[in-house]
């Protein structure tokens, strides 16, 4: 009798593996891999979450116009609203009232006008007096250094004036705010110059005291009639 000759290698092979096929129960193994995964994301981690971008802070809203009710006296309504109201209407009611056309009311710019009116014409009356004072042969040889320069500065107040009544035409109202910041300024800095001396007679502090008044009083309006 012939012994039985061995089944070549891959013959073997292959019935080894039909063999284990039939013996081991089908298995499946699901994964989960989550949508959008990036190419470094693990399956099953959740996704990360994308930071939220820093904002700007919302620049802050100009001031708005105080609300009038119809018929109401504007500029009243606007003195009222300064720390010296009764200094404020006496001083536009010697302000020429402007030409409007037909049917057109006076408004917060055409008040604020009259206002810087007032200013205008104080320090002009305050030069004057600064100037006469400095020529005055009994003023205190001291002050005259400081008598000139009030009158520098009340030059000043002119300029500043026509630069917010440009700045208010054009409707700038930072610049217009800052010019009239500035005419508040000009009026402290003829009082400077006395306030370093204190031997100094200070024959300004009436027509400075009322200038500060006036340009406080412009400032007030504008804020009111947002117009800076």
């Amino acid at each position: 009798m012939h012994a039985m000759t061995p089944p070549p290698p891959l013959l073997a092979c292959l019935l080894i593996l039909l063999l284990a096929t039939a013996v081991a129960p089908p298995s499946a193994v699901a994964v989960c891999v989550p949508k959008n995964s990036g190419p470094h994301s693990k399956p099953g981690s959740p996704a990360t979450k994308p930071k939220p971008k820093p904002t700007t802070p919302a620049a802050p809203a100009p001031p708005k116009p105080i609300p009038l009710p119809p018929g109401a006296d504007i500029v009243k309504s606007l003195c009222l609203k300064t720390d010296y109201p009764d200094l404020c209407s006496s001083s536009l009611a010697k302000q020429p009232q402007p030409q409007l056309p037909g049917g057109k009311r006076l408004d917060g710019a055409g008040v604020l006008r009259m206002a810087m009116g007032a200013v205008r014409g104080k320090a002009g009356e305050a030069k004057a007096s600064a100037a006469a004072f400095a020529n005055d042969p009994k003023t205190q040889p001291m002050a005259r250094g400081p008598l000139h320069d009030c009158v520098e500065s009340f030059d000043d107040i002119a300029y500043s004036l026509d630069q917010a009544e440009k700045a208010l035409a054009a409707g700038d109202r930072g610049t217009t705010g800052t010019m009239l910041d500035t005419v508040r300024t000009d009026v402290d800095t003829c009082n400077d110059g006395f306030d370093d001396r204190p031997e100094l007679t200070k024959v300004m502090a009436k027509q400075d005291a009322e200038l500060a008044k006036l340009a406080s009083n412009c400032l007030a309006i504008a804020t009111a009639a947002g117009l800076r």
